[in-house]
C-alpha cells in the first residue's frame, strides 16, 4: 500500500467533524471520522528511531493484512498517511464488537467462565501460529458479533514462522496480568477455564508449561495482595 502525504490543511479538512476517541498530552491519537472510519496517528518522538525505516502505521497495516490472511479478525486498512511534524497515520474500518474487558464485566460468573475458556483457546491458537502481541490485554481483544475474536491496536505485534517460545508465551500472560480486571478474571476466578481452553489449541507441552507458570504467577499475585 502506497503512503499518501497530507499537509496541515489537508489533515485539518480530513478531521472536520471527527470525534476524538483517544488523546494525550501531545495531542490527538485516535479519531473517528465523519464517514465512520478511524484515523490512528503515530508520532516519532526521536530523530533516530526505528520509525524511520519501519513506520508504525506500516506495521499496523501489515499486521492487519496478515491477521486477516490467517482468518483472525482485524481492522481493514484503507489508507497509509504521512503527516507533518514527523507523524504517520493509518485510516481503517473499525471492527464491530466490544472489548473483552467491557463485555465480560456485564456477564455473570457462569457466562464468563464459558467465554474465558473460548478466549483461552483463541490465545493458544495465536501462540501456535507464532503471533506475539506484546500489548495483549483484554482491552485489545474484541468479541465480534459472530462470537469470534478480533484484535486491535496492532503496531506492537510480530508474526513468526513458528510457534512462540515458552518465554514469549509467559511474557504475554504477565502483560495481561498487570491489569486488575484481567488478573482477577484470568488468574483468580476462571484460571481453570482459561487453561482448559488453552490446552484445546496449544501443544500439550506448551499448555503444561504455561499452567505451571500461571500457578507461580498466582502465588506472586496472592502475596502482593
Amino acid at each position: 500500500m502506497i503512503i499518501k502525504s497530507l499537509n496541515n490543511q489537508e489533515l485539518a479538512t480530513l478531521l472536520q467533524g471527527a470525534k476524538t476517541i483517544e488523546a494525550d498530552g501531545s495531542g490527538l491519537k485516535v479519531a473517528q471520522l465523519e464517514g465512520g472510519d478511524f484515523l490512528k496517528l503515530f508520532r516519532r518522538r526521536r530523530w533516530l528511531s526505528t520509525a524511520l525505516w519501519a513506520p508504525p502505521a506500516r506495521r499496523f497495516a501489515d499486521n492487519a493484512r496478515n491477521l486477516l490472511a490467517l482468518g483472525i479478525g482485524a481492522p481493514k486498512v484503507t489508507e497509509l498517511l504521512q503527516l507533518p511534524q514527523r507523524q504517520s497515520a493509518v485510516r481503517y474500518q473499525p471492527l464491530p464488537g466490544q472489548t473483552l474487558r467491557a463485555h465480560w464485566a456485564a456477564l455473570n460468573a457462569i457466562q464468563r467462565a464459558e467465554q474465558v475458556e473460548q478466549f483461552g483457546a483463541f490465545l493458544g491458537l495465536l501462540h501456535e501460529k507464532g503471533l506475539y502481541f506484546r500489548s495483549l490485554h483484554l482491552g485489545n481483544v474484541l468479541r465480534l458479533p459472530d462470537d469470534g475474536f478480533g484484535l486491535i491496536d496492532l503496531s506492537d505485534m510480530f508474526i513468526s514462522a513458528r510457534a512462540l517460545t515458552d518465554g514469549k508465551r509467559q511474557r504475554n500472560l504477565k502483560h495481561m496480568l498487570r491489569y486488575a480486571d484481567d488478573a482477577n478474571w484470568l488468574l483468580q476466578q476462571h484460571q481453570a477455564d482459561w487453561l482448559n481452553g488453552y490446552a484445546q489449541t496449544a501443544s500439550k507441552q506448551a499448555a503444561d508449561k504455561l499452567a505451571r507458570a500461571l500457578h507461580k504467577m498466582q502465588a506472586v499475585h496472592s502475596g502482593d495482595n
